[in-house]
């Protein structure tokens, strides 16, 4: 199964590729690196909190080639629960996917005995943005790492739902 690793991880990352492509409006770029993050190394008490921590310590890692990041799969293939692959940065010359790993060594006790021998769950996943107001509309791939557009409309987003929810009460006693 090892030897296959290669392989699926070609085909998640086409299908990623395709899913950003779908739903994304950039145009990625077909130059491919890789880094590897274990999923346990993020810590916040929210979403918002682990993806500003995610993006301080994915600036700090070293790219990899496709081959270089398989090399380093390989090596932990067996110890792996769960590997999902993400767009962390698409440029003009360059995508970066982010190849996250999730530790059988982190899971309780219990269910670590039932899946100790099962190889690694694979999955590729984009993130949308809180904002994001259909699955229809496309949303910059990128929009997890910040910038003047993503401030802008997570200020409105923001604004919007605390509106929302001071009006609720108001709107639900005047219903009665």
């Amino acid at each position: 199964m090892e030897n296959k690793i290669e392989e699926e991880i070609k085909n998640l990352t086409t299908q990623l590729l395709d899913l950003v492509n779908h739903y994304c409006w950039n145009d990625i770029s077909k130059n491919l690196m890789f880094i590897l993050s274990d999923i346990s190394e993020v810590k916040g008490e929210n979403f918002f909190i682990q993806r500003l921590n995610k993006n301080k310590l994915n600036k700090n890692k070293i790219l990899k080639s496709f081959n270089e990041a398989m090399a380093a799969v390989k090596e932990i293939y067996h110890l792996t629960y769960d590997i999902n692959l993400y767009v962390y940065k698409s440029e003009k010359h360059q995508t970066i996917i982010d190849i996250r790993y999730f530790l059988k060594s982190q899971l309780d006790a219990d269910y670590l005995k039932k899946v100790i021998n099962n190889p690694p769950m694979l999955h590729c996943k984009i993130t949308q943005p809180p904002y994001l107001k259909s699955d229809k509309n496309k949303f910059d791939v990128n929009w997890e790492l910040g910038g003047l557009k993503h401030n802008w409309n997570m200020f409105w987003w923001k604004l919007n739902y605390k509106l929302h929810k001071c009006l609720a009460p108001i709107v639900q006693s005047n219903k009665n």
